[in-house]
């Protein structure tokens, strides 16, 4: 069976389980798709649930539970900062969660008072549960995320079907980067790979004028600056909450070939995920081909300039025309990588079906996952249509 072509763009070209699916959609509203930490002493930071502020503790970081309801992450905190009247540095957080779904995280704020935490309104994002600490939150601070989510236009004896394909799946899921990972427009892999090629002209061009799965006066912008090349007219146009893209717009406005320099408008965090993007799509390629092949490593590498490479991320990489030392960025050195390498398969647990009304089509589920995979692969191997 094969994927569909937006997976496929991703390098997601294979399933684990043989089974048809129950096809059907996610994230319809936001309040169908519940994302909910698991921290590290294995606690569940539920939705709506208060557990009280502890400030006994000392320490110059302020601790406390973000949730929110169809927010990007990195944005949220960029709106949290300027609320805050702090740069974006000083609030940390222990990883990105969907935008489309309402989420729960524990975030940290360097040498901002809980009073001006408790003082800030921003619709759709609530904070609490306040403590401090000597440490801030950092990405991978945490256990994993429960998931508790619907499935809606599902097809006959979908709880059935749900069962058979989890019975093949014997407790693993491909430990594939999911498409959240590759941004709306599926093109974040393409910016990194730019970067790494040292073509910062490339990078900006993907990153301003790519469209995709964006409302129509965003597309609209994007595609007028990609024919007219025109960046004063392309400020004016360009939606108001596309900030990274007006910051780097204005930018160009007054340097019109720092291409270096525009990249560096956007947060450190950000250009470093257009880099781990392309080690996602890599690494999901290569996943793809030893699954196919009926046989697949305990791990892979997420490629840096210190990797060791298998034959089949090899072999992708010599039609991808790039080399591993090319993820040594001279230019933009923060953007290096050394490489990792990442589990091929995760266990999946707590699985269960809460409720399948075949009249309505739906069906509820809910699992947890362990940190830093995506509940959007477990749920493409039920759905598959």
């Amino acid at each position: 069976m094969k994927p569909p072509k937006a997976e496929q763009i991703a390098g997601l070209e294979t399933y684990l389980s043989k089974s048809k699916g129950i096809g059907g959609a996610i994230k319809g509203e936001p309040e169908d798709f519940l994302v909910e930490e698991i921290t590290p002493r294995g606690n569940i930071l539920e939705i709506d649930k208060v557990y009280g502020d502890d400030l006994e503790g000392e320490g110059e970081y302020t601790v406390f539970t973000l949730q929110k309801t169809n927010w990007d992450t990195l944005r949220a905190v960029k709106e949290l900062s300027k609320r805050c009247g702090v740069s974006r540095k000083r609030i940390k957080f222990s990883g990105t969660k969907d935008r489309r779904a309402i989420t729960t995280m524990r975030v940290s704020a360097w040498k901002v008072p809980v009073e001006k935490l408790k003082q800030v309104n921003i619709k759709d994002i609530e904070l609490r549960d306040f403590s401090y600490s000597d440490e801030p939150v950092n990405l991978g601070t945490l256990k994993g995320n429960r998931f508790t989510l619907q499935i809606s236009g599902v097809g006959k004896s979908a709880d059935k079907t749900v069962k058979k394909l989890i019975k093949e799946l014997r407790g693993k899921s491909p430990n594939f980067f999911g498409l959240q990972r590759f941004g709306s427009r599926l093109n974040t892999h393409l910016v990194g790979k730019a970067l790494l090629k040292g073509q910062f002209k490339e990078a900006v061009e993907h990153y301003l004028c790519d469209t995709g799965n964006e409302p129509e006066a965003a597309t609209a912008a994007r595609d007028d600056l990609r024919k007219t090349g025109d960046y004063k007219t392309a400020l004016k146009e360009f939606p108001n909450y596309l900030g990274f893209e007006k910051s780097i717009l204005n930018h160009l406005i007054n340097t019109p070939t720092d291409y270096i320099g525009a990249m560096r408008k956007l947060p450190k965090k950000l250009r470093w995920m257009f880099v781990h993007a392309y080690q996602g799509y890599l690494f999901n390629l290569a996943l793809s081909e030893y699954i196919k092949a009926g046989k697949a490593p305990d791990e892979l590498p997420l490629v840096g300039y210190e990797s060791e490479v298998d034959k089949a991320t090899a072999a992708i990489m010599k039609k991808e025309g790039i080399n591993k030392e090319e993820f040594k960025v001279s230019a933009m050195p923060e953007l290096s990588s050394r490489g990792e390498t990442r589990q091929c398969f995760i266990e999946f647990e707590d699985f269960e079906i809460l409720d399948f009304n075949e009249k309505a089509a739906n069906i509820r589920l809910r699992f947890s996952l362990p940190a830093g995979s995506y509940a959007t692969v477990l749920l493409r191997e039920l759905m598959k249509d």
